[in-house]
């Protein structure tokens, strides 16, 4: 009997503990495991959205921080924004919530149980700009690395000489470093990141020398003809002289050219032969489509390819295939529409159609807005392809009519080429949802910006209907799914941009819910700093506080065969406090209150 006994406490006690696992694990169905952390933040046991409100909390703190390299005693400081830091705070939720639910019924079993004791972490997803990150290690390297001097070409005008003077240098490793930051950013924790110097010695062999400096004559030995058409444009030798330097391949040394120099160079060449196109004219009644004027057509220089045939030019001249001295500019010709833009393309009515408000910008927000708009107004989106705001806007500097305006950078706002080109992409957001087309990438602002918050007429509607845009991969674009194109018209009137989009209706119909405010944090405690330059006393602001938080979009598209596709566009915004210069006029300064970076510079 007693052993009997024994035997049921034991069954009962297995019967109990499998329903207590099963119960506890369900309990995690849509949560994730607890002791899971996402880098160093710590989302166990929470769901999908509380993880997202957790790292975005988590983001603002982490913002604050550079990045702190030690190098032998000296500290050195690279920003997060200035690498182009970026977090996908859903992706990096997603990354977590996988732990364990990976429809593997024991392991997802186990794994929920054992993140009782057992804790368990995943990288979060992020990204940075490749370019710009090695170019702010090369700036530190720039800063704590003593130079190497080589035997090196000497070029004064049209005279060369060899230099053999040599000296050994020091210098970090570049790719430690890189590696070594990567991996902090996953974390999300910064620290300190050791690097020391290691020395570089002179390795050129100097037997090499007379053959770069015969070389680099060659290359200065006569002018260079640029025509197109009737134009002609002379490099000198002097010219030449400037772009050649010193180049190394192996121990051997050899003449070269400076490419950036010859494309600033050409830049300034095409500025003389570019023309630009003018879009297609419409003419609408009633919402459709009567008229068309036949676009005109512009030219533009190729400039990576001319770069290019002026560097072969120059070293065939040490070669014994010699190119003549003679170039014909490559021009292409530049147009803003496609063959058969009449009423026989399917773009016979209006589709779809938005209207915002710039109410008290500044000039050159206006003007930027506007030359905006003349590159986008008249382009036709062929039927299933994709449209690109930045691939349709042209360069964004001073070549192409954009003027300097204050963007979102750093932990300031600035201004740069281009300021208010996202009143456009906004715009064309909006009249993209109203023609019921299909979005494939939207970005909201970093912070809130009260220009986006207004419908046509100028009532407010709230944050989380934006679109920023910025060079090089924060882009706005659509799909055109309909069977005919779809041409983009846009225009301003008086302190109003508006964007029609014209085709043929398919039966299709749309709908806007919201946005509709999350959540709402204020915008924090001002942010004080000294400025010696100021007088005692006297306190400037130069920033204006925006409150934070999150907003929700929700897009509905039912098409003529009864088939709805609903779009959830959700939008963080990060909380900017008030910023003030405080004069201490050689005073001794106080405290200086830490920035915060923005996550995405563009307003």
């Amino acid at each position: 009997m007693r052993a009997r006994a024994a035997w049921v406490v034991v069954v009962a006690f297995f019967v109990i503990a499998l329903a207590s696992t099963s119960a506890y694990a369900g309990y995690f169905s849509e949560r994730i495991v607890r002791n899971v952390r996402i880098g160093s933040v710590d989302v166990g046991g929470l769901t999908r959205d509380a993880a997202v409100e957790r790292l975005q909390i988590a983001l603002d703190t982490f913002h604050v921080e550079d990045v702190k390299l030690i190098i032998e005693g000296s500290e050195e400081l690279i920003q997060l924004d200035a690498i182009g830091f970026d977090l996908n705070l859903a992706e990096s939720v997603e990354r977590a919530f996988r732990i364990g639910h990976e429809d593997r019924l024991v392991g997802d079993v186990w794994r929920r149980v054992s993140g009782l004791w057992r804790e368990q972490s995943v990288d979060a997803a992020v990204r940075v700009d490749e370019s710009a990150l090695r170019a702010n290690i090369s700036m530190v390297a720039g800063a704590t690395d003593v130079e190497l001097q080589d035997i090196r070409l000497s070029v004064n005008k049209t005279s060369v000489a060899l230099l053999a003077d040599t000296k050994p240098g020091r210098a970090i490793n570049e790719s430690e470093a890189e590696q070594k930051i990567r991996t902090q950013i996953s974390s999300l924790q910064l620290g300190a990141i050791e690097l020391s110097l290691h020395d570089v010695v002179p390795s050129t062999d100097p037997a090499t020398g007379q053959s770069a400096v015969a070389a680099a004559q060659k290359f200065i030995s006569r002018s260079i003809l640029l025509q197109y058409e009737d134009l002609q444009f002379y490099i000198s030798r002097e010219r030449i002289g400037s772009w050649t330097i010193s180049a190394y391949e192996g121990a051997a040394l050899q003449a070269g050219l400076d490419r950036e120099k010859i494309a600033a160079y050409v830049t300034t060449i095409a500025s003389a032969i570019n023309i630009a196109p003018e879009p297609p004219r419409i003419t609408t009644q009633d919402g459709r489509v009567t008229g068309f004027e036949i676009p005109k057509v512009g030219r533009a220089v190729e400039e990576d390819a001319l770069v290019q045939m002026i560097i072969d030019t120059i070293t065939s001249r040490a070669g014994t295939d010699k190119l003549g001295d003679t170039i014909l500019v490559p021009v292409k010709s530049a147009k803003m529409a496609v063959i058969g833009l009449n009423e026989t393309s399917g773009i016979v009515e209006l589709i779809g159609r938005a209207t915002t408000p710039f109410t008290g910008s500044p000039k050159n927000r206006i003007s930027n807005i506007k030359n905006g708009v003349k590159f986008l107004s008249g382009v036709v989106v062929p039927a299933g392809e994709e449209f690109s705001t930045l691939g349709s806007l042209g360069t964004i500097d001073n070549t192409t009519g954009y003027l300097p305006e204050l963007v979102i950078k750093g932990d300031r706002t600035i201004p740069e080429f281009g300021g208010g080109l996202c009143q456009v992409s906004t715009t064309l957001f909006r009249s993209v949802m109203d023609a019921g087309l299909p979005v494939t990438a939207r970005r909201n602002h970093s912070y809130r910006v009260s220009y986006y918050e207004k419908d046509g007429n100028g009532k407010v509607i709230g944050p989380g209907l934006d679109a920023t845009i910025y060079e090089p991969d924060v882009d706005f674009k659509f799909r055109n799914d309909m069977a005919t194109p779809v041409l983009i018209i846009g225009y301003v009137i008086g302190d109003k941009i508006t964007f029609e989009l014209y085709g043929t209706k398919d039966g299709r119909t749309s709908s806007i819910v919201g946005p509709k405010m999350l959540t709402e944090t204020s915008p924090g405690e001002p942010v004080y700093i000294d400025e010696p330059t100021l007088a005692v006393g006297v306190k400037k602001q130069v920033e204006t506080p925006h409150p934070g938080g999150s907003a929700i979009a929700t897009y509905h598209v039912t098409y003529a065969n009864g088939e709805k596709v609903t779009t959830e566009f959700k939008s963080w915004y990060r909380r900017w406090p008030a910023k003030y210069l405080v004069g201490t006029g050689g005073a001794t300064p106080m405290p200086v209150s830490p920035p915060i970076p923005s996550v995405l510079p563009t307003p």
